[in-house]
């Protein structure tokens, strides 16, 4: 039970997902690097965002900061139903990225500022991106209209996995690659590994018992994603330094890092105490809003059964507020834009009353 829980740590949101509406391979554009990331294939930063949803600058942007596994993929049997308020924008890290913490908010800083310029903006955050996306909304609080925090590992130093996580890495590489599919009774969806062995999670029921070969595959897969040495950086720079910045930032009170918050703990949450984590959190966010989802597990933005995050959203207000702001946003980017126009004719204007003195 003890290595099972241990290697939840590091899959803390490390499921496949469904690829009938958008995967990884088929995204809308190529991934495009963050302006603070080389384009080395071996970087020591080398993450990207993806746009997962068609481009629609009349839109509010959502950016979606993903879990230990830095995949990005989470999420899609929620997208498709929020395709028509945002356009959603996914981080994904390379295996061989060894970004810090600072590097990560640096490079979601100049994304939002570049594709969200002039228009309204809402975090969703799972697990270890809950981190992420509650350390950017402090950073750039001008820049973020709304958070939506998901099993949020804000409260991983208290837990059980801060001390077994650190582990894992260590394991013989034949384990720790056979390990994955394990831990599949804490996710509370038996189903994950259907997308990363090729099946169609849209054509029916998974079966009861997979195949032995389907475990292997699955399973290596989950290790490709995410070797032992990306573990290990992620678990002490993302995970332990993050959450030590954030809770720092929480604990000093102040300005609430965005006027509106939802806050969604899975009920049967076995890798995180989240229902707890997200009641601690409420009272530190003045005006935030939790929901219990009673069926969910960790891995429940992949569970359409157990959340609809657009109901969730709407219901707790937070797509409203963000949709204001994105209204405010533009209205002052047209208005500034009327600005400069009036200003260029008249000193067009201006110009050509010079000549004609001039001339005289």
């Amino acid at each position: 039970a003890c290595f099972a829980c241990g290697f939840a740590s590091r899959m803390l949101c490390l499921v496949p997902q469904p690829t009938a509406w958008s995967p990884p391979h088929r995204t809308h554009e190529r991934p495009r690097r963050s302006p603070r990331c080389s384009l080395a294939a071996a970087s020591p930063r080398d993450f990207a965002f993806r746009r997962l949803t068609p481009e629609r600058p009349e839109l509010p942007v959502l950016l979606f900061l993903p879990g230990i596994d830095g995949t990005g993929s989470a999420g899609a049997t929620q997208w498709p139903r929020l395709a028509s308020s945002f356009e959603v924008h996914a981080l994904s890290f390379a295996p061989a990225d060894r970004s810090s913490f600072g590097d990560v908010l640096s490079g979601c800083e100049a994304f939002l500022g570049d594709t969200a310029a002039g228009r309204g903006t809402l975090l969703v955050g799972e697990s270890t991106g809950a981190v992420a996306a509650l350390g950017l909304a402090y950073r750039a609080p001008d820049a973020v209209d709304g958070l939506c925090l998901v099993n949020p590992a804000t409260g991983y130093a208290g837990s059980a996995l801060s001390t077994l996580a650190p582990l894992l890495p260590r394991l013989p590489r034949g384990v720790y690659r056979a390990a994955p599919y394990a831990v599949t009774p804490l996710f509370g969806k038996r189903d994950w590994f259907r997308s990363i062995v090729g099946e169609d999670a849209t054509t029916g029921p998974p079966p009861l018992l997979p195949s032995p070969a389907a475990v292997l595959s699955a399973s290596g897969a989950l290790a490709d994603a995410l070797p032992a040495e990306a573990l290990a950086w992620r678990l002490e720079e993302h995970l332990r330094k993050g959450s030590a910045a954030v809770n720092g930032l929480l604990a000093a009170g102040g300005r609430a890092p965005a006027s509106s918050t939802l806050l969604l703990a899975g009920g049967r949450d076995l890798v995180l105490a989240s229902p707890a984590e997200t009641s601690r959190l409420q009272q530190r966010l003045p005006g935030s809003v939790r929901k219990l989802l009673p069926s969910a597990g960790h891995a429940c933005l992949d569970d359409a059964r157990s959340l609809n995050l657009r109901l969730e959203l709407a219901q707790s207000g937070v797509l409203s507020a963000v949709q204001r702001a994105h209204a405010g946003r533009r209205r002052e980017a047209a208005e500034a834009a009327e600005r400069v126009a009036a200003e260029a004719s008249e000193a067009e204007g201006e110009g050509g009353d010079a000549l004609v003195e001039r001339r005289l």
